[in-house]
């Protein structure tokens, strides 16, 4: 009997660890997700926080506001691949049979929209810089320290 309170125990533990795995996945997958109606309103946000911070000209605001703007249609078709792409990688890893080949081909092509993705945004960070004064330029490069420095528990 002592047996087999032992290896219900060992199956207890496992079930459990299987479940904490499947949830601890889901949580990441959630978190992760790019778009959706509230990251847009994030973005704003932020920038109007950053205006205020760099304190912004009415025209350097309008500026800013057409280069963001412009990039979105860029962007967009380029989030959206992503995405597919993250879709189809949890596919593979979450597969019966493991693909490794398959796995690693997808994680190339999400690492090369990644890529894409970096390159873009920093066209459109210089393009902003662009705009902005000396001053402001040094608040902003104090700014992005700061953010650089915070610890990534938040």
């Amino acid at each position: 009997m002592f047996k087999n309170c032992k290896r219900m125990s060992k199956v207890v533990v496992i079930f459990c660890i299987a479940s904490l795995t499947a949830f601890a996945s889901i949580a990441l997958a959630d978190a992760g997700r790019c778009g959706g109606e509230n990251a847009g309103k994030h973005q704003r946000h932020n920038f109007k926080k950053l205006a205020i911070k760099l304190n912004l000209t009415d025209a350097q605001k309008a500026q800013a506001k057409a280069i963001f703007q412009g990039n979105k249609d860029i962007v967009k078709p380029i989030f959206t691949s992503l995405r597919t792409e993250q879709k189809n990688l949890r596919a593979l890893i979450h597969a019966d049979i493991i693909d490794e080949a398959a796995i690693r081909a997808e994680s190339a092509n999400i690492a090369e929209i990644q890529a894409d993705l970096n390159v873009n945004r920093a066209k459109v960070g210089a393009q902003f810089r662009a705009i902005l004064t000396p001053a402001q330029l040094a608040t902003l490069k104090t700014l992005h320290k700061k953010c650089q420095h915070t610890p990534a528990t938040e």
